[in-house]
């Protein structure tokens, strides 16, 4: 699986001209290290960044909760659609169109 994370990572030589046969653990693979990532950085810049880092955080564990199993689901996007904070994003990922959705919650 390694290669196949890799890949979704950078940009590989030769595209694989299909999907990879364990896309889910992948996904699941690639929210775990941006998680670990964001709580790393978080750790190490000046602690007026810190609040920042904590709101990346907390949209990526919502992007697994609701993406979940490589699929919307209905019940806990309603539940993130309502409970979003000023600042927060929120990910969405379309499989079926292969795109994302970014929904911000902007208070001007």
């Amino acid at each position: 699986m390694s290669e196949a994370l890799f890949n979704h990572l950078v940009l590989p030589p030769r595209l694989p001209g299909k999907q990879d046969n364990r896309i889910e653990d992948i996904e699941h693979e690639l929210i775990t290290r941006a998680l670990l990532a964001s709580r790393t950085i978080r750790d190490l810049v000046d602690t007026n960044f810190r609040d920042r880092w904590d709101s990346v955080r907390r949209s990526l564990e919502t992007c697994r909760a609701v993406n979940l199993g490589g699929k919307l689901d209905r019940t806990s996007l309603l539940k993130e659609l309502r409970s979003i904070q000023s600042g927060e994003i929120l990910i969405l990922h379309i499989a079926q169109q292969n795109a994302g959705l970014l929904i911000r919650h902007y208070q001007g």
